[in-house]
């Protein structure tokens, strides 16, 4: 019922926004349905034996009360096989104030639900037009994961900052966010089906992120290193029993270069993680991963695109840890509103499958078809 109050939802605030103009104002949105049929296990439902449960929808707005003080949010709606419920959320929502703009350089705040900048994808991925491909690199962004809630937005403060000369810009932005109570579906996502029975409730503790990027002639050239630290606390059922206690702290290398017809994209990630559990000891490792993507534009509708992934959850036992994705790909987009993309997936390995999409246990092989449709307004 959900999922079709959602897209209901949808099709009124678009309709309505074609036939209203908002004063100082904008209204978007973007809706999108996918289809993957999957071999050796599940991703985003039962794929094995086809699954719909790919759909994302999301409505935003922005309203400039005047040249220094700006609001704007999203309203999002997200159905991904176990991992997400497809009900209706804020995505963000905050208030954006302008200390200093200039010709050359910008200085603000933003303060609410603000959006985490997170290698080149993260504040831009459910929305098909923009992403790189059907699926989100699954070695630096986690998305078969589940993890998208911590990584996408944080409730606190947001300061950033730029700086335009005649051939480059640079920005920076931090992003301190306040303590707040993990979903039953994050934790789910995070410690397994099984796992998650014992905990009683789960906390997301002082996120931190920074970004610094820099743009070069026009956007021919991009580079960007992404910094974060969070911490999660656990509390089990059992009556004097230790809770679990993990850190996250790590970065992101990120390069792209664009050509009259190609595009070349990398990012690299290293994710320290370390784990306290009371009597069961403590623990501590590296996470390492890494992309590259090509895409060749055949023309202003279409491109072609290829990505290779690896990843490997301890850096020190790769042998036994590590995950290798080929993905090739194309989209097609007939209008500026309409998009339609294909992806074709070969993994080795099990980093990036969903574990609560598969209760009996994953397989090393997956091969998966993604078709996706989308429509922005």
């Amino acid at each position: 019922m959900k999922k079709f109050t959602s897209i209901i939802l949808f099709i009124f605030v678009s309709s309505a926004v074609q036939a209203l103009g908002i004063p100082n104002g904008q209204i978007h949105g973007f809706a999108s349905q996918g289809y993957l049929l999957s071999d050796g296990n599940n991703f985003y439902g039962d794929s094995q034996r086809g699954s719909a449960e790919l759909r994302e929808i999301g409505v935003n707005a922005n309203w400039r009360l005047n040249n220094s003080l700006n609001f704007a949010g999203q309203l999002l709606s997200r159905d991904a096989g176990a991992t997400d419920n497809g009900s209706l959320r804020v995505d963000f929502l905050f208030a954006d104030y302008k200390a200093i703009e200039n010709d050359v350089t910008g200085l603000g705040i933003r303060v609410g639900r603000v959006r985490n900048a997170y290698g080149f994808y993260n504040e831009t991925r459910d929305v098909l037009f923009t992403r790189p491909g059907v699926l989100m690199p699954q070695a630096i962004y986690y998305e078969g994961n589940g993890l998208r809630e911590l990584l996408f937005s944080s409730d606190g403060a947001q300061l950033y900052s730029y700086w335009d000369d005649e051939n480059s810009t640079t920005s920076f932005s931090l992003t301190a966010g306040r303590n707040k109570r993990l979903s039953k579906d994050v934790i789910q996502n995070l410690l397994g089906t099984s796992t998650s029975q014992i905990i009683a409730r789960g906390n997301l503790n002082h996120p931190v992120f920074a970004q610094l990027s820099h743009s070069m002639s026009g956007g021919r050239s991009r580079l960007a290193i992404s910094m974060y630290n969070v911490g999660l606390d656990f509390d089990t059922n059992f009556l004097g029993a230790d809770g679990i206690n993990l850190y996250a702290s790590g970065y992101v290398l990120s390069a792209q270069h664009n050509l009259r017809d190609w595009s070349f994209t990398a990012e690299y990630s290293l994710t320290t993680i370390k784990y306290e559990a009371g009597l069961l000891g403590n623990a501590k490792n590296d996470i390492e991963a890494t992309y590259l993507q090509t895409e060749y534009r055949l023309s202003p509708k279409i491109s072609l695109y290829s990505r290779i992934e690896y990843s490997a959850n301890d850096r020190d036992n790769r042998n036994a840890t590590d995950t290798q994705h080929l993905v090739v790909g194309t989209k097609w987009s007939p209008s500026r509103n309409w998009t339609i993309a294909a992806d074709l997936l070969g993994m080795r390995g099990t980093g990036g499958i969903p574990d609560i999409d598969n209760p009996n246990g994953t397989r090393e092989r997956t091969e998966i078809l993604a078709v996706m449709v989308g429509y922005r307004f």
